[in-house]
């Protein structure tokens, strides 16, 4: 019995034994729980690195915009001194040689082409007809310029076929252009689209030209245009201010969605206007200008914008400058390559540039011609 009873104590103890040995066993309560904690530590990382806003994508596109070009001669200028003489002896890349490398450098050049590209001797009955042969569109192909507005004065100097001629031309070379109801498109690199709509309005006839303008902003927007550049022929040669009218007109094609204006026809440089945080160049003067051999202005501007735009939506900010250029090389004739002024001769337009916009209140331009805001006294 006594033997069964130590028996008994035997196995009670080997039972309790073995519960105290699987309790050892078991203490990774700790390590489990600690297992736990970097795993939720793990978890909570990746949820923040998932929630982590992604950074926006910023996109610039520099535009660059010059005065008329007038590619080609009048009708009664000689060939000795002429714009084809220069195109003969020195080639396409020429007239916009000293220009080359900024147009290189931006994302789109916009000229005024004032002539008919064309050889029709279907001559419209007027004072000043400007034509040129087809193939000077290399003028453009050679020194980076993309966009071309033809809505100006000149464009019908040849009739219906001086226009189709050129049209033809700018096609062939794959140059954007713009006219009347026509609105030119160029997508850049980056994959900006921008608009360029354009017409002459320098008589209102019944305000059909203006309906262009209009329309064209509106169908450029339509067609998911990301930028909407307006190239208006207006205003009074030789006038160095903005009349009422072309005032009117750079408001109400801003209120209508432009995004820059440019104005061209006075041949001679105009102010600047801010308006409702828009740019209106209202004169760029000329530029490259085969019809006139001796022009008495010799001053002109080339204006360059950057537009910047953050996850596809154009920012309201304004970065922009005037390049002060002369439309020839030398005082006295017209060599038809424009260039870059030098120090005093920029000097001199840049005060102008800041005098002729000073009617307007909003910018003015710095020493280097860069553009900037006037801040309220």
């Amino acid at each position: 019995m006594r033997k069964n009873l130590y028996k008994g104590i035997a196995l009670l103890l080997i039972a309790f034994m073995l519960v105290g040995c699987g309790k050892a066993g078991g203490e990774t309560e700790p390590d489990v729980e600690q297992n736990a904690q970097v795993g939720t530590e793990d978890d909570s990382q990746s949820m923040e690195e998932t929630e982590k806003e992604p950074e926006p994508v910023v996109t610039t596109v520099t535009i660059t915009a010059t005065g008329d070009c007038a590619l080609g001669v009048l009708e009664t200028h000689g060939y000795q001194g002429s714009f084809h003489s220069y195109y003969d002896s020195n080639g396409e890349a020429y007239f916009f040689e000293k220009f080359k490398e900024i147009f290189e450098n931006d994302d789109l050049t916009l000229i005024n082409l004032e002539a008919s590209l064309t050889d029709s001797m279907d001559i419209v009955e007027k004072e000043f007809n400007i034509k040129g042969p087809q193939k000077y569109t290399g003028i453009m192909t050679s020194s980076s310029v993309e966009a071309c507005s033809l809505g100006n004065n000149h464009t019908y100097d040849y009739g219906k076929k001086g226009l189709e001629d050129t049209i033809s031309a700018l096609q062939e070379a794959n140059l954007t252009y713009a006219y009347n109801d026509i609105v030119g498109y160029y997508t850049t690199d980056e994959g900006v689209k921008v608009a360029i709509v354009s017409a002459s309005i320098i008589a209102s006839s019944g305000g059909v030209n203006e309906k262009y303008l209009v329309s064209g902003i509106q169908s450029a927007k339509e067609n998911g245009a990301d930028l909407v550049i307006v190239a208006c022929h207006w205003g009074t040669e030789g006038d160095n201010y903005a009349n009422d009218y072309q005032r009117k007109w750079g408001h109400d094609l801003i209120d209508a969605g432009a995004d820059l204006i440019i104005g061209n026809h006075s041949h001679c440089l105009q102010g600047v206007e801010q308006y409702k945080g828009k740019i209106i160049c209202y004169s760029l003067a000329n530029f490259s200008f085969g019809a006139n051999r001796n022009p008495s202005i010799k001053d002109t501007a080339v204006y360059q914008q950057t537009f910047t735009f953050v996850d596809g939506e154009l920012q309201s900010d304004i970065t922009a400058k005037m390049i002060p250029a002369r439309v020839s090389g030398y005082n006295n004739y017209n060599n038809f390559q424009p260039i870059i002024a030098n120090e005093e001769q920029a000097s001199v337009i840049i005060n102008n540039l800041n005098v002729y916009s000073a009617p307007y209140g909003g910018v003015y331009f710095d020493e280097q011609g860069n553009l900037l805001i006037k801040t309220a006294e």
